[in-house]
Parts: structure tokens; sequence; C-alpha cells
């Protein structure tokens, strides 16, 4: 899902929220893409450059203009990302997601941003099979060893159909814990794993983890 399709449009009663200037801004004919750290504006007038950081726009009109006001209104209503940010594809799943400009991958939206002690089942065994998360997303799938196995998790019976730079994680079995034995570790792209409460949609007949 882009941030187009999430902004797309609420629009009934927007125009009452705002002031005049702003309701001008947001009504005229206009394009806002991210550049950079900035901003490019398509309007009737050609392309304006917008830096809110700087306060700045490549236009000639005097305050606050109508192509800095129009960028204000795109980043509240979650059409563009806010300066500091950039939109990449989550690895996870085909949706977009704002990450910071200084940030390091894996990029994730709140959906596939696992942390430990989260419960999750594999889309490819038992939904009655619950498994705890005890580390965060890390490396892509093609970098990541399978333990006592040799090849990497990407290259992992069952995970064909699984992007290569799907970030991986470590689960356990909660029904191995044992204060006599730490549980066997299992290594899973997070595209593999899903919400116990979508487990019936999505869980298909096959083979446990790693």
């Amino acid at each position: 899902m882009t941030f187009e399709e999430r902004a797309t449009r609420a629009d009934d009663g927007v125009d009452e929220l705002l002031d005049d200037a702003s309701r001008r801004a947001w009504t005229a004919d206009m394009t806002v893409r991210p550049f950079g750290d900035a901003y490019l504006v398509s309007c009737e007038e050609g392309t304006q450059f917008v830096s809110l950081t700087e306060s700045d726009c490549s236009c000639d009109e005097e305050g606050v203009c109508i192509h800095r006001r129009r960028v204000a209104i795109e980043i509240n209503r979650g059409r563009v990302p806010p300066p500091e940010a950039r939109t990449v594809d989550c690895q996870g799943c085909d949706r977009e997601v704002a990450a910071s400009v200084a940030g390091e991958p894996p990029f994730l939206c709140p959906d596939c941003d696992l942390a430990p002690g989260d419960i999750v089942v594999d889309a490819q065994g038992s939904p009655d099979t619950p498994l705890l998360v005890i580390s965060s997303p890390g490396r892509p799938s093609d970098v990541v060893t399978v333990p006592d196995d040799g090849c990497t998790v990407a290259e992992y019976p069952g995970n064909d159909d699984q992007p290569p730079d799907a970030p991986v994680v470590e689960c356990v079995y909660p029904q191995a814990v044992s204060t006599e034995r730490a549980p066997r570790r299992y290594v899973f792209p997070v595209t593999r794993l899903v919400d116990p409460d979508e487990a019936d949609d999505k869980v298909t007949a096959g083979s446990g983890g790693e």
C-alpha cells in the first residue's frame, strides 16, 4: 500500500479544517514528490523546489508561499514522508514505509517489524503451533546460515518462494522451553511468519521451521 493509497482521501470536510491560505494551497492543481530531504512541487508555473528544513522555496512569493503550505499539508495527511524520512519498500510486504534518511536496514512496516516476545505462527506449519520470537529482524535470508545445516535461510527447503532479502528472526517453540536445557533456536524469514489471529487465512499445509 502506497502513501497515496493510505491517504485516499478522506477529503470530505478537509477544506473546512483549513484557513483560507491553506485551503487555496490544498485545492490548487499541484503534485508533490520527495527529492532527497526536500520536495519538488509541480504546478502551473512549473516545478518549484521546496526545503522545509531551510524554510525556503524557489518561487518569488514572500512569507509562507502556497508551495510550502501544500508540502506541509501533504506531510500532515501522510501523502509524502517528512523531511527526515524517505519512502522505501517494506522488506516483509509490499507496503511503502517512511524510513529515516540516516537509518539502516532492515526497513519494515509495523506489521512486519517483529520484536522479542511476539507470538507468531509459521505460514507453512500448523496454525495451532505458536512460535516465540526471541530476536529482532536482522540480516537478509540469503546471508544467514541455518545452524547445523550449512545452507542459507533463503536456500532452506520451504523458503524458495520467500524474498531472498527478507530479514531473519530467531524463534523457539514455547512448549520446548525448559529450565533443564536451552531450547533449540529456529531461524525464519519474517515473510514466513504470521500473526496467530490471521493464521486461518494465511497458513498452508507444509513443514515446520528450520
